[in-house]
Parts: C-alpha cells; structure tokens; sequence
C-alpha cells in the first residue's frame, strides 16, 4: 500500500510542477515579441484566445511556442548549448552556420518564424525566385509605379506595381520626417527587394537583361526638394550583372557589399567622397549555403576609423553601453550588433558638425555603420508598430530628433517596409509623434 501510495505521489508531482512552471511563465513573461539574438529569429509572444484558433490547433500550436519562447533561463541555457556544440563541432569560427536547404526553405522559415514585414512576408513566386516560368505582369493604371524585368527579346514583366495613392501615403510620411530637420537637412529614403526577387535577375540573366523601378522618379516628384528618393535597383544592377554577390543567401537581406554600394551613391550626391570599402579594417566571418546552389556568405564586420562609444538609449537620456557589431556570430544580427530598439546612439569620434538618425529594418543594419565618418552621432530606431515602444524610449521621436540635432534622416528597409505598406504610409508618421 505504501509502495502504490508513494508511486501516486511522484506521478501527481510530474504532472504539479510542469503545471505550476507554466502558471509562472504565464504570469510573468511580457506580452510583447521579443527578438531572439541567439536564434536569430522573433520568438513567440502570448497568443491571443479564439475559439477558432482552438478550434483549428493554431492556438495550442502557438501556446506550446510560447511557453517554450518564455523559459526561465532560457538564454543562459541557449548559450550553455551553444558552448558545448562548439567543443564537439567539426565547423571553424568561420563556419558557424550551415544551411543544408534550398533558398525557399530560407525565406519560408523568416515567414513562419516573423520577419520585417507588414502584410510583407515574400510572396510564393518572390520565394521561389522562378517566376521566369510564370513572368505574368501586374496590372497598372495611369500614375502607378512599378518594378519591372526587362527581357532581351525587348519584352517586360511587371512584377510590383506602386499605387498612386501608396506613393502619396508614402510621400507625405516622409514630408513629415523632413519638417523635423533643419533648412538643410535632408530626408533620404530607398527600398529594395528581398534577396530571392533579386535571384530572379541573377539567375535568369538568359532571359532577362536588367530591371528597373519607376518608384524613385514618381515619388521625387510627389515630395519637396528636402526629400530624396534614392534608386537602389539602378546603383546595384551593373554589380549583379556581373556576378557579384550584394545579397545574402543565408538571410532575406543585402550584403555589406551592397549596402555599401547605396551608402557610396548617397554620400557623392552629397558632394562628398566615400571611405574606400578597403580602407576599413574588418573581421569576417563565412555562413554556407546550400542548395540549387552553394557557397558562402560573407559577413565583412567593420571596426569604426575612430574610436567610437555605443549606446543604448531608454527613458529619453539614460544610456547602457553595447557593442558596435557582434563579431562572433555570421548573420545580419551581426551588423550593428543587430540592435536599434527603442533608440541606438554611437559617437562616432568625428567632428562634422551633423548627426544623422537611420530608420528602417534589418536592411538599415548593414548600411548605417558606414555613415560614421560623415557625422558626430548616427543614431537608429524602427519606427514598425509592432516594434517601436514610446514608453521605454520615454519620449517621442521628434523629441529625439531635436534634442540630438538630427540634421539628415535616413530610411533604409526592404520592400517590406516600403511604400506599399502601411508602415511607412502611415505607422512611421504617427510614430514621431
């Protein structure tokens, strides 16, 4: 009887404290999605109860996520794993991550696990990157913008089209971005595409001989001189068609290299000179890839031409110091260490006289280290709803903008954040604000 008694008891006990952890994780874990630096991936914030979640598993599927997401300890045992993988790993400090998947597995696995978008989660054929076989155009009407493939046989194919009404959403987000700078300040605003749209071009170069977007020379025309829309399909084309790689094949962004090629083409609009790309010192790291195709990404991760200070900025002036770039890891999180929430300050150790704030996505990342010899301070934040957090920065934006002396504003992010979403139509404005 004490043998059974005692057998009744352990039993109750694994069922009772599994319970009494998840009451704990339910209680205290916060509501909002957190990022997720070690996984590179946005983990699972409280799901919201329906009965037709229920219904379909969705809700179950989500909760498990979450719980799991909210683990007490959770980083400390992320990196306890990590360590020992390391110690009984055949990959060097260059091969830290190895993508056995094809560049669709890639893509779907930021849809599934969140990603910079709005409604803008890659479309199936922008996934796959094979639309050649189904290259249907868009419709447009008089005033639309577009992204086009243009085909050797003189032929194109519409693959985005731009809204007139988008346009002058998006315009007058941004007109609202420039009557927070000073008389000579400057709002400078480009979108790109994910990768695997770009691997349309680079991949079919039989089929298709180049593209173009009409989207820069509309929306110049819908906005003031203060405000410049910058054409990074045009800046990158010649790069692509030769071969060279401005793209991650391990992540849905560009490259440093491409970045740095948009960085170089705004700063001589400027009048001014870029750093040569070489002149940087670097540590770089190498991420493969495979698939259709393989090889490796790399990561060049800059150390800034002066000594600098990094800071993280939270209830309007209270600064914690963080890394400039994480050298340790071979993904976009990398560059800038990943991190502009609420509000990322670096004193670059120059004396320009100017300061510039970077808004955007993870594209933003790779691009504003370069600015750093250009300006006093290069600040950066994301402005995206479900991202910025007022009540942690303390203040607004605007605020922000003039306690720090922003004379330029960059806005740097994917398609996923561009005109045809409503963060930059609506979400970035109110935002300031």
């Amino acid at each position: 009887m004490k043998k059974n008694k005692g057998i009744f008891m352990l039993t109750m006990w694994w069922f009772v404290i599994p319970a009494v952890i998840g009451l704990v994780v339910l209680c205290f874990s916060p509501d909002k999605e957190r990022v997720s630096f070690q996984e590179n991936r946005v983990l699972q914030n409280r799901p919201s109860f329906s009965f037709a979640g229920l219904t379909s598993g969705e809700y179950t599927s989500q909760f498990e996520t979450f719980l799991s997401d909210s683990m007490p300890c959770r980083n400390l045992l992320i990196k306890a794993s990590d360590w020992i993988l390391e110690r009984f790993s055949m990959n060097t400090s260059y091969d830290m991550y190895y993508l056995d998947t094809t560049e669709k597995d890639v893509e779907n696995f930021f849809k599934e696990n969140g990603s910079d978008s709005d409604e803008e989660n890659p479309t199936d054929d922008e996934q796959t990157g094979t639309a050649v076989d189904a290259d249907v155009s868009e419709e447009m009407e008089e005033g639309d913008a577009c992204l086009k493939f243009i085909k050797h046989d003189g032929g194109e194919w519409v693959k985005t089209v731009y809204t007139r009404q988008s346009m002058k959403n998006a315009a007058a987000s941004l007109e609202k971005c420039a009557e927070l700078l000073p008389d000579d300040g400057k709002v400078y605003f480009t979108t790109m595409s994910f990768p695997s749209t770009a691997n349309i071009l680079g991949q079919h170069l039989d089929v298709y001989k180049g593209w173009e977007s009409t989207l820069p020379e509309k929306m110049n025309q819908l906005t003031s001189d203060k405000v410049v829309c910058v054409d990074s399909y045009e800046i990158l084309q010649p790069h692509m068609l030769n071969g060279e790689d401005v793209f991650l094949h391990t992540n849905h962004q560009w490259n440093d290299v491409g970045a740095y090629y948009v960085f170089s083409s705004i700063i001589e609009s400027q009048g001014l000179t870029p750093t040569p790309f070489d002149e940087y010192d670097y540590d770089v790291c190498r991420a493969a890839y495979s698939g259709r195709i393989s090889g490796y990404d790399e990561f060049h991760l800059l150390y800034p031409l002066a000594p600098s200070a990094n800071w993280e900025v939270t209830n309007v002036n209270h600064r914690t110091k963080v890394p400039f770039m994480n050298y340790h890891i071979a993904n976009t999180l990398s560059y800038f260490d990943g991190h502009h929430l609420p509000w990322r300050t670096v004193e670059s150790g120059f004396h320009t006289g100017r300061n510039a704030l970077v808004v955007g996505d993870c594209f933003s990342l790779a691009f504003a280290p370069f600015l750093l010899p250009y300006y006093d301070e290069v600040h950066a934040t994301r402005l995206k709803s479900d991202y910025f957090d007022r009540t942690k920065l303390g203040t607004t934006v605007a605020d922000m903008i003039a306690r720090n002396h922003i004379t330029d504003f960059y806005y740097i992010s994917s398609e996923s954040s561009g005109v045809n979403t409503w963060t930059l139509q609506h979400t970035v404005a109110v935002n300031l604000y």
